[in-house]
């Protein structure tokens, strides 16, 4: 099984030897009764996968309790198995956990499939991870109904996983203790509220109907899926906020669990078209944006990830029809990644919404460190930030931006 891994950005932070040896642990959440993780194991030092050892793990527990730093009472090791590195958002996400692991002096051995469309791939790799026995596992799923065996293997054998990114949607109770992650559901709305400044009057003054695109690189994981639905949402509540009806056509996912109620396509003021590719690739959401640019009646459109946002622009690299005039269809983005930044700073797209990829890999980390630690835990809403031409270059926005 092939797995991708960022060897050039990385190798500064690798290091061979990994700490091992750490007594049971006895670990607890609000929704599972307490359990026993089993010790530190030595990290995988095979070319699949990205390893990091940390300093000396040394405070006391009085230390940390004074200071109300985390601090990790042994050297741990953990597993962590992410959606991919086809991206660089993912490669964001590993520079904040490996540089949080060696503050920690802990180590962590990071892996995901090649593609995100690659849910077998990853079920593999969250096995490799129970086997390897570490102490805690970090898991953001692609699927988790397909991982169902697996994560019941690492309960079985007294491992906590600690959610992150779309962390573990629907895992079964007491197997996920934590999630480190943006609430997608809001950061979609963010992203709507900041399309519609540069759509209202369009809508308020048409004389027919209008189009919304939406491109979502899937039907299936949570920030994906929460993302789209928040963006319909909240651009629902705006337009009929302001008078206009509003109808939802395309990928039927999408369609089946919006909140508000709906016109009928045909007497709508404003249609929103929801897209879904038959695989998570840059040059298939292209196409599929490309339909909705192709549309005469389309005023705006959103990518709700690097990817898709990626094909959005791509596919305007022939149409040439996204842009900020009146004479142009609106493009939104999120994510970052150069060419969305890009995109952004010369006005292709009309603004974007960035998570915080880096902080999202820190705060794995630190509930790693937690739950190991015998510490309750709880989930962590780590933010999102909409941005513009104008504020991209702020140091507020660009400490969560990425290439």
């Amino acid at each position: 099984m092939k797995k991708k891994f960022l060897a050039g950005l990385l190798s500064a932070v690798m290091v061979a030897t990994m700490l091992a040896g750490c007594g049971n642990k006895t670990v607890s959440n609000e929704n599972s009764t307490e359990s026993s993780a089993p010790g530190t194991q030595e990290a995988a030092t095979d070319d699949t996968a990205e390893s990091v050892t940390g300093g000396d793990a040394a405070a006391t527990d009085d230390a940390a309790a004074s200071t109300g730093e985390i601090v990790a009472k042994e050297a741990y090791h953990f597993e962590i198995v992410s959606k991919g590195f086809q991206s660089t958002y993912w490669q964001a996400v590993y520079k904040g956990a490996s540089e949080e692991a060696k503050k920690l002096g802990v180590t962590i051995n990071m892996v995901g499939p090649n593609s995100e469309s690659d849910i077998a791939d990853q079920v593999q790799m969250l096995n490799s991870a129970v086997n390897a026995k570490p102490v805690a596992i970090g898991f953001a799923s692609l699927d988790t109904n397909a991982a169902l065996d697996a994560i019941a293997a690492a309960q079985s054998a007294g491992i906590p996983i600690i959610g992150f990114d779309s962390g573990v949607p629907n895992a079964p109770e007491g197997t996920v203790y934590a999630n480190a992650s943006t609430d997608n559901y809001n950061a979609g709305g963010v992203a709507a509220e900041g399309m519609y400044e540069g759509i209202k009057d369009r809508i308020a003054n048409a004389t027919g109907q209008v189009r919304i695109g939406e491109v979502n690189q899937d039907a299936t994981s949570e920030s994906i899926c929460n993302r789209g639905l928040g963006f319909i949402d909240k651009m629902i509540e705006l337009i009929t906020g302001d008078g206009k009806t509003v109808a939802v056509i395309g990928n039927d996912y999408y369609i089946s669990n919006i909140k508000a109620e709906v016109a009928d396509e045909k007497s709508a003021d404003v249609i929103i078209e929801v897209r879904v590719p038959s695989q998570t690739t840059t040059e298939l959401t292209a196409i599929a944006a490309s339909t909705i640019l192709n549309e005469k009646d389309t005023i705006a459109i959103f990518g709700s990830n690097q990817t898709a946002a990626e094909g959005v622009v791509t596919a305007n690299d022939n149409l040439n029809v996204l842009g900020t005039g009146n004479d142009k269809i609106i493009g939104v983005g999120f994510d970052s990644g150069s060419v969305i930044k890009g995109a952004v700073t010369n006005g292709v797209l009309y603004g974007a919404v960035t998570q915080a990829p880096v902080t999202i890999g820190e705060k794995l980390v630190d509930l790693l460190v937690q739950v190991a630690n015998g510490e309750t835990v709880s989930s962590v809403d780590t933010g999102c930030q909409w941005y513009n031409a104008d504020n991209i270059t702020s140091e507020e926005i660009a400490q969560n931006l990425y290439d």
